[in-house]
């Protein structure tokens, strides 16, 4: 057996016994406080991720109306140029064009617009009659449908020649401006 000194009682637990095995009030009072710090815990961190998500809607919608209201001014200086003012349109035209679209528009200009509007003396306005937008991807690309109506004379027109066009127009926020980063007809 073991060899050494065996520890005496010093005091006498006191046991109660359990009615109908019922756990005993100051045990259950403890287990209910360590809930409670878990609870606050998941309370507060569901509230910041509302609050983060709260946030994230109102810089997109924000974002929207700022891509809206940009579409609208810079779609018609896009599209509408006069022959005899053709070059200063042309560069305005691009100024309001951002990424690969600008390379893209840009040679869109040589290969067709420039020698057609100077051959043909053509004066062309573009009118934006609505937008919507169809789509926010983030806070920084906004894509919008336009209708809008062209109105386009020749040296060989007395009377406009009037088409209206449905385009989808990816506005993409560039520092703090609304460029119009890509355009599709629908």
């Amino acid at each position: 057996m073991l060899a050494g000194t065996v520890p005496t009682v010093v005091e006498v637990p006191q046991l109660r016994a359990l009615v109908a095995r019922v756990p005993l009030a100051e045990l259950v009072a403890q287990a209910e406080h360590a809930l409670l710090g878990a609870g606050l815990l998941l309370v507060a961190s569901t509230a910041g991720v509302a609050q983060w998500r709260i946030q994230q809607i109102g810089e997109r919608e924000a974002a929207a109306d700022e891509a809206l209201q940009s579409v609208r001014t810079r779609l018609p200086d896009l599209l509408s140029y006069r022959y005899a003012t053709l070059e200063d349109d042309l560069e305005n035209a691009l100024r309001q064009t951002t990424g690969d679209f600008t390379d893209d528009y840009a040679a869109l200009i040589d290969e067709v617009v420039r020698p057609t509007a100077t051959q043909r003396r053509i004066v062309t306005e573009a009118v934006v009659n609505a937008a919507g937008v169809v789509s926010v991807d983030s806070d920084a690309e906004v894509v919008v449908l336009v209708f809008l109506t062209q109105s386009t004379t020749t040296k060989n027109t007395e009377e406009p020649a009037v088409s209206g066009s449905r385009v989808e127009v990816t506005m993409r926020r560039t520092d703090s401006e609304w460029l119009i980063a890509d355009l599709q007809t629908r």
